[in-house]
């Protein structure tokens, strides 16, 4: 299936690079709408074949539960998954929009500006560095002995959120210095695919929030465990200094 599907993009940027620049011509009218098709395909494609593989994890976490201590461990168990799934679908709608949009202005040569395209290129990559890794943490959290690998830690988790961050809040920021007339002064004008671009920037906007209330919830979560450390380390010594009290004025 995936020779196939590629094979067949590579077919069309060849094509592509054959296409006049001048019009629309029934050659290039095919080429667009078949990399239409193409792209809803492989995209509704991937996300059901990552629904499936979550589903299976957590069915053998179901079957194998792995114990948990604290009740900020059962919060996150429960909702950390639905944040990586929503990062994963919400990737994965960014490659489905951000190559559409590359593909499109390969065939017509109709791009707004360099600048823009080379924005959405840029958004293209973070999309999917986005979708492979959180759908690979999402797994990995869920699954009850994948869970206690290194990689699966809060402090890799941190790290690959702030990276993630960075590449989404500098891919955002490209798009708006370069179509700022479109996503900042709301008029079209003579930009094509005009809703399109607004949605790649939308897209990446949400993605920047959702790992900035991720960031968030991380440095929360350290809090809890660092007080919660220093009431347990605390104790000991409270009992010790009470005893130590009670023989001294007896």
């Amino acid at each position: 299936m995936s020779p196939m599907i590629f094979s067949s993009i590579l077919a069309l940027n060849a094509r592509a690079d054959a296409a006049p620049s001048e019009a629309f011509t029934p050659s290039t009218e095919y080429l667009s709408t078949t990399a239409t098709s193409l792209t809803a395909c492989i995209t509704l494609m991937i996300a059901l074949s990552y629904l499936v593989g979550l589903s299976w994890a957590f069915k053998y976490a179901q079957a194998n539960p792995k114990p948990l201590n604290k009740g900020s461990g059962v919060h996150l168990q429960k909702y950390a998954p639905l944040a990586y799934v929503f990062l994963v679908l919400s990737s994965l709608s960014e490659v489905a929009l951000s190559s559409w949009l590359i593909l499109q202005w390969r065939f017509h040569h109709n791009y707004p500006n360099v600048g823009v395209r080379t924005s959405a290129r840029f958004l293209l990559f973070c999309a999917c560095w986005t979708a492979v890794t959180a759908a690979a943490y999402s797994i990995l959290f869920v699954h009850p002995r994948w869970s206690k690998h290194p990689v699966s830690s809060v402090g890799a988790q941190s790290l690959w959120i702030i990276v993630t961050w960075v590449f989404w809040i500098v891919g955002a920021g490209l798009l708006n210095s370069a179509a700022a007339g479109v996503l900042v002064k709301g008029a079209c004008g003579e930009v094509v695919y005009c809703g399109q671009i607004r949605a790649l920037f939308g897209v990446a906007v949400i993605q920047s929030l959702t790992l900035t209330a991720g960031m968030a919830t991380i440095m929360w979560l350290a809090w809890q465990s660092a007080r919660e450390a220093y009431a347990l380390n605390s104790r000991p010594f409270s009992v010790v200094a009470r005893a130590s009290r009670m023989f001294t004025s007896s």
